[in-house]
């Protein structure tokens, strides 16, 4: 295949597969709810407890309480156990032991959050009765990644392993002590651009919901060290892809330029796709696992799933639903929001995470897109976002991003 011709293939695999249209009117919402599980008593991280039996770990919390909620095991193709929920969600692992709540999609915002926290609190209630605590923050603030093995052995989580080995300590930090509240929304009618619209958000996101300002026990000086381990693992895979050309185009050249972490090269070292493809070396399979390993601040994967948020506790769990479907499922909202927006950039990214809402530019602009978001959001009616969602996320704003302030200034 020629590279012409393989260029073709991409840029439509990734328009037909990633970037997909939906209906105006269908303007759903779900989350990907990450948990750090720690033993109570030391601050230590909890074992898993998949390869073996142990009374106090991750698996006992969720077996126990996915008995009483008629929760099924399952395995995953990726050698990892999760758990299909009656309502049509997930319970997942990561690499570290994180938990991850995934939602099924909701049109209704209070329907959302009012499922996915009766969950929580169960797991949460479960969890303290064997001395284990679910934290809801950005990265793990007490240990080191020396105190955290991979506790999940699957071919694919080795090879990520050995690939972010190659190239610093942010990798392995991201896999198992990182956790994030992830949003996915629906494409509407042109996916391209609300993904643009979105990924211009992300540093706002960063900054206004930062919550991992410290690790191993110290303040690093960053208001999102989670957002900064992203930053520094692999400038290739992550990050924000550039603003030539159409949004399918610049994601193709996003991820045929980052390194394909499945193989090496004869002299040991990783190649771009691309430099696969100009050897003729490659096949749909090949580039569909590929793809999978690419962590941009919004991933399409047929809806758009925005990643720049740290892990927040329940209190705090709806101010970014509001947010996001405030500012996206309104049009005249959301095009106020774009004339708000510069493209973002690595500098404003890093800025983000370095300094939150306390970099004047930032904060200004995040209080401005907040106005912006609450009035969209009321817009969208009691059915979609109910008063007492647009309360709790209004007196959010109101104690944090009015203030210049971010839940990590709590502490």
């Amino acid at each position: 295949m020629s590279t012409a011709v393989s260029t073709e293939f991409f840029s439509r695999w990734v328009r037909e597969r990633l970037f997909v249209p939906a209906p105006e009117a269908r303007q759903s919402v779900g989350l990907e709810i990450e948990l750090l599980p720690v033993l109570s008593d030391s601050g230590l991280p909890c074992p898993l407890g998949v390869n073996g039996a142990r009374e106090r770990s991750t698996m006992t919390v969720v077996r126990r309480f996915g008995a009483g909620a008629g929760w099924l095991e399952q395995q995953s193709s990726k050698g990892a156990p999760y758990f299909k929920l009656p309502n049509g969600g997930r319970l997942t692992f990561e690499p570290g032991g994180q938990l991850e709540l995934c939602t099924p999609p909701s049109e209704s915002v209070s329907h959302l959050l009012g499922e996915a926290r009766a969950t929580l609190a169960g797991l949460s209630r479960c969890a303290a009765e064997l001395g284990i605590e679910l934290a809801s923050v950005g990265i793990d603030a007490r240990n080191d990644i020396s105190a955290v093995p991979l506790q999940i052995e699957s071919e694919r989580y080795v090879r990520m392993t050995r690939y972010f080995d190659h190239i610093g300590p942010s990798g392995v930090r991201m896999m198992r002590q990182t956790a994030a509240t992830q949003v996915s929304l629906d494409g509407g009618a042109d996916p391209a651009a609300r993904w643009r619209l979105l990924c211009d958000l992300s540093p706002y996101l960063t900054a206004i919901f930062a919550n991992s300002r410290r690790y191993a026990a110290a303040d690093t000086g960053y208001a999102s060290f989670r957002a900064q381990c992203w930053r520094s693992l692999d400038p290739s895979r992550t990050g924000v892809p550039d603003n030539q050309g159409s949004a399918c185009e610049a994601y193709t050249r996003f991820a045929l330029s980052a390194a394909d972490m499945w193989r090496t090269a004869d002299e040991g070292g990783y190649l771009p796709f691309g430099e696969w493809v100009m050897n003729g070396a490659w096949n749909e399979t090949q580039w569909s696992d590929h793809v999978s390993t690419l962590f941009p601040e919004v991933r399409p994967r047929g809806y758009l799933e925005v990643r720049s948020i740290d892990a927040l506790g329940d209190d705090f769990l709806g101010a970014p639903v509001v947010f996001l479907v405030g500012l996206i499922y309104n049009r005249e909202i959301a095009e106020e929001a774009r004339r708000l927006l510069a493209p973002a950039d690595e500098q404003l990214l890093n800025d983000a995470a370095r300094c939150g809402l306390r970099d004047e530019r930032i904060g200004q602009t995040a209080a401005d897109l907040v106005q912006l978001a609450i009035y969209g959001a009321r817009a969208l009616g009691e059915q979609r976002v109910g008063g007492e969602e647009l309360e709790r996320a209004t007196q959010f704003f109101r104690d944090f991003t009015f203030q210049s302030r971010c839940p990590g200034d709590a502490d």
